[in-house]
């Protein structure tokens, strides 16, 4: 590989990522929702003449996370998982009233109360 690289026996030379910008100890890097991954999936579809697929697009915490809970895709296709995920009436917006158009939605929790369980006591 030469330069840099020689300087991590294998595999340890396989978890540098040259798209990913080494910071200090304690400095926060905003997500990019791994802009290499949607580049490239806007290549290819480019290159296949069609739009990029629902659900062709995965970052790469997406697709970590065993428990689906985090879903990527475009919110302007009314069609979309995501799109359709950010409809629903338990999401909200970190900092939304600060005007700041945030990307993401979460969605609220949702406790199911034990049908079998006495009701909480009253104070």
């Amino acid at each position: 590989m030469g330069g840099a690289w020689d300087a991590f026996p294998d595999p340890l030379h396989l978890l540098l990522n040259p798209d990913v910008t080494v910071r200090e100890k304690g400095v926060m890097e905003k997500c990019t929702f791994c802009v290499q991954r949607i580049r490239g999936a806007q290549n290819t579809a480019r290159l296949e003449d069609r739009t990029v697929r629902d659900g062709e697009i995965v970052p790469a915490c997406a697709q970590t996370c065993p428990s689906e809970a985090i879903v990527f895709g475009d919110l302007n296709d009314p069609q979309s998982r995501v799109s359709v995920m950010a409809g629903d009436p338990r999401g909200y917006h970190v900092l939304a009233g600060l005007n700041t158009k945030p990307a993401v939605t979460y969605l609220a929790r949702v406790m199911h109360a034990d049908l079998g369980a006495p009701p909480p006591a009253e104070h």
